[in-house]
């Protein structure tokens, strides 16, 4: 009888393989985290509170501390004498705008600022080391707030000159498409800046060059037909001075994407209406019989994207880090189910260096805070001697504002900060 042997030997049980996919997915996880970060704004503390208390009209403690940030040469010099500059106008300190406007258009201008290792950094590590020189309307609004400013002085040459430069910011960023002849490609820019022109008639008309100040007010009649009475007005009897108004927010930028490779402008005009009217006093006497219009919005402006040229190199720079990213988590993960530490580890690395890549995408979001939503202009008669004047738009009323009026030759020019 065969004898049954039993084996006190536990059969092998084939463990499963382990393998090092736990710290692989963990280390993919933090890549994609690090990756899905945004943009996020470089504006300092105390941006943030000169913003606060410029919007709520105590302009004097917002020129106070933006004035130290204006004094130091990094690369938000530009942007910080903008906004200095936005704070001294509305204070009343017309030298002190004067210089951080003249700052400012000094180094828009220049061809030499973001060359070199500043531009190379730009395009490989982050748009934001570039020296802020805005957006084409963001020049234009600082051209033109320097004009303003020598209007304010009297010096009319010199506002002429401004307010000229203040189309030119806008032309030269056109329609990219070269095919067109110059006149086409500048058309459509041009039409966008209606206070450059209206600036310029104001500079000819007191320059006593009749023809060449109608020929601009037309061309801002043309852009815009509600300022037809505002010009009219203008050349009626007894018109002896100009307000200027500031009125609302201006746009905010914000990142847009996965990695905020992208920017956008909000509020766009369609989501919170036209700019309301605005109605003027004088001695409590209303200064017109018409509620004066618009001569620009800002957040229109600000929709208008084909000059922002940094978004095709983000955008590239996002579809290759992603790309990246993709086929080193896949080529890591191979590598680690078939324990080939050389794949796994060269499929980190290329997610890691995927993962720089994207992150490198992060859009510029620097912006000019202090920016109305719109300016007015009023012609009015003012008497000699004191007049107090006051402004209104939709819900906000100005504090009664007493000025010396003596009579010049054409216009005197003010400026109104409504809060």
């Amino acid at each position: 009888m065969p004898i049954l042997c039993i084996s006190n030997a536990v059969p092998h049980l084939r463990q499963p393989r382990r393998t090092p996919c736990k710290w692989i997915c963990t280390i993919m996880l933090a890549l994609l985290f690090i990756s899905s970060l945004t943009a996020c704004s470089s504006t300092s503390l105390q941006v943030q509170q000169a913003t606060g208390y410029y919007y709520a009209g105590d302009y004097p403690q917002a020129e106070a501390i933006m004035a130290p940030l204006a004094q130091k040469p990094n690369e938000d010099y530009v942007l910080n004498n903008c906004r200095y500059g936005s704070c001294a106008l509305a204070a009343g300190n017309l030298n002190h705008a004067e210089k951080a406007f003249l700052t400012a258009y000094r180094i828009m201008n220049s061809v030499n600022t973001n060359t070199g290792s500043r531009a190379l950094g730009a395009v490989i590590v982050y748009d934001g080391l570039k020296v802020w020189k805005g957006q084409p309307f963001e020049r234009a609004m600082a051209h033109y707030y320097l004009g303003l400013i020598f209007l304010l002085k009297g010096e009319y040459q010199n506002a002429r000159a401004a307010f000229e430069n203040s189309l030119f910011g806008l032309r030269k960023y056109s329609d990219p498409n070269q095919s067109l002849p110059p006149a086409e490609r500048f058309a459509r820019t041009d039409s966008n800046f209606t206070l450059g022109y209206f600036g310029l008639g104001v500079c000819y008309l007191k320059l006593g060059n009749a023809n060449l100040a109608k020929a601009n007010f037309l061309r801002a009649e043309q852009l815009n037909p509600a300022l037809v009475p505002v010009v009219q007005k203008m050349y009626q009897p007894g018109t002896n001075a100009l307000i200027f108004v500031d009125f609302g927010r201006g746009p905010v930028r914000r990142p847009r994407g996965l990695y905020g490779q992208q920017t956008v402008f909000t509020p766009a005009p369609w989501q919170v209406g036209p700019p309301p009217p605005l109605y003027a006093w004088d001695n409590g006497r209303p200064i017109s019989n018409i509620a004066q219009s618009a001569m620009v919005d800002t957040l229109a402006l600000a929709q208008e994207k084909r000059w922002l040229t940094m978004d095709t190199i983000r955008q590239a720079k996002a579809v290759i880090g992603t790309g990246m990213m993709a086929g080193g988590f896949a080529a890591a993960a191979y590598g680690a189910n078939h324990r080939d530490q050389t794949l796994a580890l060269a499929g980190l690395g290329a997610a890691l260096l995927g993962t720089a890549i994207a992150a490198s995408s992060q859009a510029d979001v620097r912006y000019w805070q202090m920016l109305p939503r719109t300016v007015y202009v009023a012609p009015a008669h003012l008497v000699p001697g004191k007049n107090q004047l006051q402004v209104a738009a939709g819900p906000r009323l100005s504090v009664p504002i007493v000025v010396d009026y003596q009579p010049t030759p054409g216009y005197r020019v003010f400026y109104i900060r409504l809060p």
